[in-house]
């Protein structure tokens, strides 16, 4: 099957400005009136070439050379990291697991000697990735790490060491690359990314390995692989990519995949390897026999939602989309939505309903047709409604971050179990495109702070939501007050805040680093479309842009 990298389809759009005398601008983008800080483009981190050859240990070398000379050899990935495992004593060398972490050190390191035989290691790092090649950002912390020595044949070796390894920041980013690992939603109608970081060399038999490992903590619950349980690709085997055609040998067990489950695999694997250059197409087989896959039709999961780029807006007494200085109104809608002198909304994926914040502060269901406008929250405080692609209303009051409701079309509630600290305010609540995590972005006693989790939902209840997951990204943004959150796309997040009358923008990847998309004229919420040229932000003049 050939990757697909381009599907579009209808979604939902975020309304982000309401007001009868909103002024539309025609310019696309953020306006900065600052310098942007310099960082690594979503998207554009390929496959690593870059190799590299360190040196093994020297004749007569002490610990510190030894240390020094193992640490230097991290660099070299080759042969399950050969060259550093030659620093470690006979008896270590097959112990010490380099995959186990990476620390993504800052600065500058220092050695110290405890004894004749033992020196620690201290560095500061503020990330790194665990032994799936999941990346957590950290705030800023010292590490120390404590190192043995024995003498073999009159040379110092390692003897003892911890798992894992230590890289400069700017040594990662060369060595490894960004890789989305694709799950499906519950409903088997999206498919999910999860992203990944592995070092050049056999990367699509990382990625697929990884892949087979099956959904990671953070996400269970939320989505499904489609591979039965056991599924492994075939002991000593590996992914070969032959003229851009990626072959997966799989072991006994996926042979048990029905026809569709089959289609799903081969769906999954293509759009998880769609990252590596040299792969256009897969094929599957099972213990050396090809399976025989037909093609997917009409009823394909859904790669990478898009969203119409126009913002929507409320203006002159309509709702609906606007280009330029005109406003294309949503028939379906547009009349309900005006008398409830909406301030806020979230349009849903058909555009035939809508999650809306009436003048008073109220939340409601807004549907086409005959169906009247339905009251679902009138708690006071709340904040602007959320709208899933099952058509569930999200809605929380700002100052009861455990108070999170979702609704149905027939106005029907449900608690949904957050965990967040009483003391914090809620400024707004996203639910991504795929309906499989939440953005939520709080002002805590220690400041902005922004939370992705996994929304967790009952298959056997029309999925709805049950609890939020574990946290995906935790982060603390600068300090001053936050504004407002948005998905920029599948994988990142923006947000908008405020210190001392400066407002900022930042975009922060699920599974990767933040960007400083730099400083923002006076604005009141943010948005995203389909990527990050796609953002914008309501002025406080009432000016889009």
């Amino acid at each position: 099957m050939d990757r697909t990298r381009s599907r579009v389809r209808a979604s939902r759009a975020t309304l982000i400005a309401l007001g009868v005398s909103l002024l539309v601008s025609s310019c696309v983008g953020i306006p900065s009136t600052g310098s942007v800080e310099a960082g690594p483009e979503f998207g554009e981190l390929t496959e690593a070439d870059t190799i590299f050859n360190p040196l093994g240990p020297q004749p007569g070398a002490e610990p510190l050379g030894i240390l020094e000379g193992f640490i230097d050899a991290f660099t070299g990935t080759q042969s399950d990291y050969a060259v550093a495992r030659q620093f470690l004593s006979t008896s270590f060398q097959a112990e010490w697991d380099p995959r186990h972490s990476v620390a993504i050190r800052s600065g500058s390191e220092t050695f110290r000697a405890v004894d004749s035989d033992t020196l620690e290691y201290s560095f500061m790092t503020r990330a790194g990735l665990d032994e799936h090649g999941s990346y957590t950002a950290n705030p800023l912390e010292t590490q120390l790490l404590s190192y043995s020595f024995v003498q073999e044949n009159g040379e110092w070796r390692i003897s003892e060491a911890p798992p894992g390894i230590v890289l400069a920041e700017s040594t990662f980013r060369t060595i490894f690359s960004q890789h989305s690992l694709y799950f499906y939603d519950l409903a088997l109608v999206r498919l999910v990314p999860d992203q990944r970081w592995f070092p050049g060399g056999a990367t699509a038999t990382r990625i697929v390995s990884a892949l087979l490992e099956g959904v990671p903590p953070w996400l269970e619950g939320a989505v499904v692989s489609q591979f039965p349980e056991g599924s492994a690709l075939t002991q000593g085997t590996a992914v070969t990519v032959e003229s851009s055609v990626a072959r997966v040998d799989l072991t006994a067990e996926a042979a048990s995949a029905s026809p569709r489950q089959r289609q799903l695999m081969k769906l999954q694997l293509s759009e998880s390897l769609a990252s590596v250059s040299s792969v256009a197409s897969v094929e599957l087989s099972v213990s050396g026999t090809s399976l025989a896959i037909e093609p997917l039709g009409t009823d394909s999961p859904t790669v990478d939602s898009r969203v119409d780029a126009r913002p929507l807006v409320l203006k002159d007494g309509e709702f609906g989309y606007a280009t330029g200085e005109e406003l294309t109104p949503i028939t379906a809608l547009s009349d309900k939505v005006v008398d409830l002198e909406a301030n806020a909304a979230t349009l849903g994926v058909l555009g035939n309903s809508a999650a809306v914040r009436a003048g008073d502060g109220t939340v409601w269901t807004v549907r086409g047709g005959q169906i009247p406008a339905r009251l679902v929250d009138s708690r006071p405080n709340l904040i602007a409604p959320s709208l899933d692609d099952y058509g569930y209303t999200w809605s929380i009051p700002s100052t009861d971050p455990n108070g999170l409701l979702v609704f149905d079309f027939e106005g029907n509630s449900y608690p949904v179990a957050t965990g967040f600290a009483e003391s914090a305010a809620v400024v707004s609540i996203d639910v991504s495109r795929d309906g499989t995590r939440i953005a939520v972005l709080l002002q805590g006693v220690e400041g902005p702070r922004l939370i992705v989790s996994a929304v967790l939902r009952d298959s056997a209840q029309g999925y709805v939501p049950t609890a939020l997951g574990p946290a995906i990204l935790d982060v603390l943004l600068e300090p001053g007050q936050a504004i407002d959150a948005t998905w920029v796309d599948e994988s990142s997040v923006a947000t908008l805040e405020v210190n001392d009358d400066v407002f900022s923008t930042m975009m922060y990847d699920l599974g990767g680093f933040a960007l400083n998309l730099g400083r923002a004229e006076p604005a009141v919420s943010i948005v995203g479309g389909n990527g990050r040229t796609g953002i914008r932000v309501l002025g406080e003049d009432g000016s889009v842009s």
